[in-house]
């Protein structure tokens, strides 16, 4: 009995990590990150992938913005641009990583 494997078929029987893992972006408000990551967490899990990782980024004006904004004071135009940048902040990103167990209904 020969046991020996060809190089095709380990390739075959090795696990894939770009099936294992996959990151998700959820954008938005920190509130409305969370829910679309609950939601979209009870589908992953349908298909074998449960949450391993998250980190939330909020969300930053580009030092540009306010440069532009500045400069534009001088013509009145930026302050209003300013006042804005000031008062509302932009979305942020919750980054999950998924990870593969294996379907727990064993589909």
């Amino acid at each position: 009995m020969n046991n020996k494997i060809t190089a095709d078929e380990a390739d075959e029987a090795a696990p894939r990590i770009g099936e294992q893992i996959i990151v998700k972006t959820y954008t938005g408000s920190q509130a409305e990150a969370t829910k679309s990551f609950q939601a979209d967490a009870v589908r992953m899990a349908d298909q074998g992938y449960f949450p391993v990782f998250q980190s939330w980024a909020p969300g930053r004006w580009r030092s540009g913005a306010f440069i532009a904004a500045l400069l534009l004071c001088f013509l009145i135009v930026g302050i209003p641009a300013l006042i804005y940048m000031l008062i509302v902040t932009p979305n942020g990103a919750l980054t999950v990583t998924y990870g593969f167990r294996g379907c727990e209904g064993g589909l």
